[in-house]
C-alpha cells in the first residue's frame, strides 16, 4: 500500500514556494489491532487460523483480540495443527473441536499449557481422549465453566474425578454416553467441588445408583438441567432426593428409568407445592415488608413536612418514597435465580422425559402435568414425553382438556340444535 502526502515550504525572504512530496510505505502490519479483529470477525475460522501466519504483527493482534475459536472444519490433522497454533491463541476463552475423530492428547495437552483462560470447551464424539486429557485440561484450566464430553468413550472415572477436584467453577457438564467415567464416585465428587453445576448430563452412564444421585443433590442444589436417560438402577429414592433438594430444577430426563415408580411423581408434586407456599410466603412478607415502609414514609412526611419544608437543601420525598418501597418489593419477590433457564413466574418443571418408564399410572403423571403448567402433552408444546407407555395414554395437559371440553361442547350444541353444522364435520 502506498501513501503521499505533500508538504508546503514558504521562505519569507523570497517569492518561492517549495513543494516536498514524501511517499510512505504502509504495510500490513500497520492495520490497527481493533480493525483487524472486526475483519476476521467476518471470515471464518479457517481464515483466522491462516491469518496468524502472515506476520509478528498480526500474530500478536490476534492472539489479543481472539477468545473464541472454533476446528471443526480441521478434519484428519487436527491432532497436528491444534499443538501448532496453540500459543498463537493464548488468550481464547471458548474453544469447540466437535466430532473430529482424529482428535487425540497431545492436542488436548498443548490447550491445557496455552489456553489458562479457557472457560468453555467442546469435544463431543472425540472417541480417541483418553483420561490424560481430563488431567491435561485439570492442570492447564482451572477456569473452565462449560465442558462437552458426550461421545468421549475413552475417558474413565478416574479422569473425571481428577477434573471436578481441580475445576471447581464448573457449571455445565455432558458426559453422555461416557459409560466409564459417568459413575457415583464420578457424582460424589462434582458433589464435593463443584457446588455451581447447574447443567449435567449423564445420559446411558449405567453404573449410577441412587448413591451417587443423592450425594449430587445434596451438593449441588443449583442444578436446572439432569438427565438420567437409560440409567437403569436409578429409582424412587433418586428422584424423592432431588425434589427436596433441587427447588430451581427446569429439564429432568429418565428415559428408560423402569424402577421409577408413581412415588417419585407425587414427590415432585409435593415439591411443586412447598415452592408455591414458600413463594407465597415470600410474597406476603414482601407485601408487609414494602406497607411498613410506605406507612413509615407517609408518617414521617406528615409530621416532619414542615420541618422539611424550611430547609433549603431538602426536597419532598427524598428520604423513603413508593418507588424505593416498590424497589424493595422487586428485589424480595425474586425467588430464583434467572441467569441460566429463567423461571421468573416460578412454573417450575418446563420439560419432564419419562418415555418408557412403564410402571407410572396415569394418575400419577396426570397429578404432576396439573402441578406443572408449562408441561404439555399436546403436538405443538410436547414437553411431557411419555413415549413407549401404553398405560398413560389418557394423560393431558391444559391445551388438550380444553380442546376436548370445547369439542364435546360443540357436539351437544350440534345435538340440540338441527341448523348446527353435523358432529363429523367439526
Amino acid at each position: 500500500m502506498m501513501q503521499t502526502r505533500a508538504i508546503e515550504v514558504d521562505f519569507e525572504d523570497a517569492d518561492t514556494e517549495i513543494q516536498v512530496v514524501d511517499t510512505v510505505q504502509s504495510k500490513w502490519h500497520d492495520i490497527p489491532m481493533e480493525l483487524l479483529v472486526r475483519i476476521l470477525a467476518l471470515v471464518d475460522d479457517r481464515t483466522v487460523v491462516l491469518a496468524t501466519g502472515v506476520c509478528a504483527g498480526w500474530r500478536d493482534s490476534i492472539c489479543t483480540g481472539v477468545i473464541g475459536i472454533s476446528f471443526n472444519w480441521c478434519k484428519r490433522n487436527v491432532s497436528q495443527l491444534v499443538p501448532s497454533v496453540a500459543h498463537k491463541f493464548s488468550r481464547v476463552e471458548s474453544c469447540s473441536i466437535r466430532r473430529c475423530t482424529f482428535l487425540n492428547d497431545d492436542a488436548i495437552k498443548a490447550v491445557g499449557s496455552h489456553w489458562h483462560d479457557l472457560r468453555s470447551l467442546d469435544l463431543t464424539n472425540s472417541a480417541r481422549l483418553t483420561n490424560i486429557s481430563l488431567v491435561a485440561l485439570a492442570d492447564g484450566c482451572p477456569l473452565l465453566q462449560k465442558l462437552d464430553l458426550s461421545g468421549c468413550t475413552g475417558i474413565s472415572e478416574a479422569g473425571l474425578v481428577e477434573l471436578a477436584q481441580h475445576c471447581k467453577d464448573l457449571r455445565h457438564l455432558n458426559i453422555c454416553g461416557c459409560h466409564n467415567a459417568g459413575s457415583d464416585a464420578a457424582l460424589e465428587a462434582l458433589a464435593q467441588n463443584c457446588s455451581a453445576l447447574r447443567y449435567l448430563n449423564v445420559g446411558w452412564c449405567a453404573q449410577i445408583t441412587d448413591v451417587g444421585v443423592t450425594a449430587l443433590a445434596l451438593g449441588c442444589s443449583d442444578l436446572r438441567f439432569l438427565d438420567f436417560c437409560g440409567c437403569l438402577q436409578i429409582t424412587d429414592q433418586s428422584v424423592i432426593v432431588l425434589a427436596d433438594h433441587c427447588l430451581r430444577l427446569r429439564v429432568l430426563g429418565f428415559h428408560c428409568c423402569r424402577n421409577i415408580t408413581d412415588l417419585a411423581m407425587y414427590a415432585l408434586v409435593n415439591a411443586s407445592k412447598r415452592r408455591d407456599t414458600s413463594r407465597s410466603n415470600k410474597r406476603s412478607s414482601s407485601t408487609s415488608f414494602t406497607t411498613r415502609v410506605r406507612e413509615g414514609a407517609e408518617c414521617y412526611s406528615s409530621s416532619s413536612s414542615s420541618s422539611r419544608s424550611s430547609l433549603p437543601w431538602s426536597s419532598p420525598g427524598s428520604c423513603c418514597n413508593d418507588t424505593n418501597a416498590a424497589s424493595f418489593s422487586k428485589i424480595s419477590d425474586g425467588g430464583f435465580d434467572t441467569s441460566y433457564l429463567p423461571d421468573p413466574a416460578g412454573h417450575g418443571l418446563v420439560n419432564l422425559n419419562i418415555s418408557g418408564c412403564t410402571a407410572l399410572s396415569s394418575q400419577a403423571v396426570q397429578a404432576v402435568c396439573d402441578a406443572f403448567p408449562q408441561l404439555h402433552t399436546c403436538p405443538e408444546r410436547n414437553s411431557l414425553l411419555i413415549g413407549g407407555c401404553l398405560n398413560l395414554t389418557s394423560v393431558g395437559c391444559i391445551c388438550v382438556i380444553e380442546a376436548r371440553r370445547e369439542r364435546l361442547n360443540r357436539i351437544s350444541r350440534a345435538a340440540g340444535d338441527p341448523s348446527y353444522p353435523p358432529p363429523w364435520s367439526l
